[in-house]
């Protein structure tokens, strides 16, 4: 039988990517650096994903965040009810 529901679109935050292998089976991976690696551009982007509807989940990176930035993602999340999934 197949399934009908779409892949979950996830959204890997921290990090250059390399980790994104961890989380395959979780679904379509997208990664947005850490504003360390990738500036706030990158931080931008994944706040409009969010508010767009892209995302289904968010896999936060603890290690390669800063305070801040974990902060404001994780209170859009809560807003638009998008789970948040938090690895250190």
């Amino acid at each position: 039988m197949v399934s009908a529901q779409p892949p979950r679109r996830v959204a890997l935050m921290g990090g250059d990517g390399r980790n994104a292998e961890r989380l395959a089976g979780l679904g379509e991976i997208t990664v947005f650096q850490s504003p360390h690696d990738g500036g706030n551009g990158e931080l931008r982007r994944l706040l409009s994903a969010l508010r767009a509807g892209v995302i289904d989940l968010v896999v936060i990176l603890t290690r390669w965040n800063s305070h801040s930035a974990t902060k404001q993602v994780r209170k859009l999340c809560k807003q638009l009810k998008i789970p948040v999934q938090v690895v250190r």
